[in-house]
């Protein structure tokens, strides 16, 4: 798993050269590298998971419109979008989860991981209500933050959804 996320942190990258990539035999796209790395799931109990994070989407439209296209949840809850979970999805391997909600109708992910990554010292933020309040992802998991700083550029990066009409998001 780690070689997938870092292979989508790589693409992320403004840097990165998909003239070069494009040329490889075995190149793939940024949505199906992504989507090698999570998978969505029915929020387990909480006390498998502990809140570790979170990040308010700067644009929730555009956000949840590029979520819905990468995922394809099968079932959305709309009922009460001014503090509700839409769905969830986890990394591959079920270690880290990321609960998609609104929160006064704005998007924000809550980030969550098994209690025993999670950095509990006084330097760590303390987990707010609000998406984006807590300054850091409070993880000691290398793997983990990875996942998560690929999760808030994947929600932020404009995808060409239909070629022909260039229909980007």
């Amino acid at each position: 798993m780690r070689k997938e996320i870092h292979k989508v942190l790589e693409m992320l990258s403004p840097d990165f050269d998909w003239e070069k990539h494009w040329e490889k035999d075995d190149a793939e796209s940024i949505e199906d590298a992504f989507r090698r790395c999570v998978k969505v799931v029915t929020p387990p109990e909480e006390g498998n998971y502990q809140d570790c994070g979170s990040y308010k989407a700067e644009d929730t439209p555009k956000g949840l419109y590029r979520l819905f296209y990468l995922l394809e949840p099968e079932a959305v809850d709309f009922s009460s979008m001014y503090r509700d979970d839409l769905f969830a999805f986890a990394s591959i391997d079920d270690r880290f989860l990321v609960k998609v909600s609104l929160f006064e109708y704005e998007l924000g992910l809550y980030f969550l991981a098994p209690e025993e990554t999670i950095d509990k010292s006084e330097a760590a933020c303390v987990p707010s209500a609000w998406p984006g309040a807590d300054n850091r992802i409070r993880l000691t998991d290398p793997l983990g933050i990875d996942f998560f700083e690929m999760i808030k550029k994947i929600v932020e990066h404009e995808y060409e959804v239909y070629p022909v009409g260039e229909f980007k998001v």
